[in-house]
């Protein structure tokens, strides 16, 4: 026995006696739905769903505080630090990276006089919230630059590097400095702040950015 043709489901319900009321409509829909499911005609498909596009990550200090320089005494000393990132990561782990003196052109034309890669921050999403993570700094073993008393350490957080050890996508990246000063504070002439590097005046020549085009260009081949 064949079939009868499946009628669209607002067809089916009209060739009923019309109804009386809201309830009857209700139930003439809900009979011919049920008709309809029982000759295998109703076909009900899963919504889908548009994966989220990558973000890139948003890095937020917890401790120490930025605007508090960091005063290092002796040979060593291992410095913990808080931070939070937030990100769509699409299943990819979010890279965290330290550099010492960051947009400072090194002798070796690199934005960075040394570099390390601190570890990765397992994928999340930003319906996660965001994810805390600790790192620490051994002055011992990163050997902070003798040139001045002044520096900085900046941690950065990307998806992917370059040749350069810097993010390979100047869209995805994010990162938080702190002052570093190689001095006792209670020593006269070891200075409580350090000023900022002027990369838009006397300065500009000494600055170097992962994210300067000309550069993020030279390494992307390596």
């Amino acid at each position: 026995m064949i079939a009868p043709p499946c009628l669209p489901l607002r067809r089916a319900a009209a060739s009923a006696a019309p109804p009386r009321s809201s309830a009857a409509l209700a139930r003439s829909l809900a009979a011919a739905a049920l008709a309809a499911s029982a000759t295998g005609c109703l076909v009900l498909s899963p919504p889908e769903y548009d994966e989220p596009s990558k973000t890139a990550p948003v890095l937020t200090a917890v401790f120490p505080p930025q605007h508090v320089p960091i005063h290092i005494v002796g040979p060593r000393a291992v410095k913990d630090f808080g931070v939070t990132v937030l990100s769509e990561d699409n299943g990819d782990p979010v890279l965290i990276t330290l550099y010492i003196d960051y947009g400072r052109r090194s002798l070796s034309e690199k934005p960075y006089r040394k570099f390390t890669m601190l570890r990765d921050v397992e994928a999340g999403t930003i319906a996660g919230g965001q994810r805390p993570f600790t790192v620490s700094w051994d002055t011992y073993d990163f050997n902070l630059p003798t040139e001045g008393e002044c520096h900085t350490i900046t941690l950065m957080a990307s998806h992917d590097l370059n040749g350069c050890f810097c993010p390979a996508d100047r869209d995805d990246m994010s990162s938080l400095t702190w002052q570093v000063i190689n001095c006792d504070p209670n020593e006269p002439g070891c200075p409580a702040a350090c000023p900022a590097l002027d990369c838009g005046g006397i300065d500009a020549a000494e600055c170097l950015f992962c994210d300067t085009p000309e550069y993020l260009d030279s390494c992307s081949d390596r």
